[in-house]
């Protein structure tokens, strides 16, 4: 079963701390962060499509509000799809022999790389702590400290 609505980042570095957080204790050699490009245009084609043809788009919703701070530390839209359709099968049949523009974009990388990745994401201050502004958040970061080698910068003079 297929949910119509997903979660989504306005930032690459948000999307690739939520690939990598999750220590997996079933071993997987790569993790993904998925890329939706434009699809305003497209939309718009098929509202205009003539009567008859069926019309589904793919719609980007963003919050109208910024009351929930996880949602606005994190960048946070989503999309709504018509039910029973994954982004990956929309975009197939949406842009099908379109060569000159990427709509979806799947990046691999290495889960060998987890902890140097969440270090560096940590430095630039995305982390559980900044993501999730409440208990929570302080608590996984603090484990996130204690679990990954180095994951604090401590500068002493």
């Amino acid at each position: 079963m297929f949910t119509p609505l997903l979660d989504w980042t306005e930032s690459p570095f948000v999307a690739l701390y939520f690939a990598m957080e999750e220590n997996s204790p079933i071993p997987q050699p790569d993790r993904a962060v998925w890329g939706l490009g434009y699809i305003r245009a497209k939309n718009t084609e098929i509202r205009n499509a003539p009567e008859g043809e069926v019309r589904t788009t793919l719609e980007i919703r963003r919050p109208m509000q910024d009351e929930n701070t996880r949602l606005v530390s994190q960048s946070g839209l989503f999309t709504e799809l018509p039910l029973g359709t994954t982004v990956e099968q929309w975009v197939r049949a949406n842009f099908k022999g379109e060569t000159t523009n990427a709509h979806l974009i799947k990046m691999t990388i290495p889960s060998a790389g987890r902890a140097d990745c969440l270090r560096t994401l940590n430095r630039m201050n995305i982390n559980h702590l900044s993501l999730f502004p409440d208990l929570y958040g302080a608590g996984k970061h603090c484990n996130d400290s204690l679990e990954i080698p180095k994951y604090t910068c401590n500068i002493s003079s």
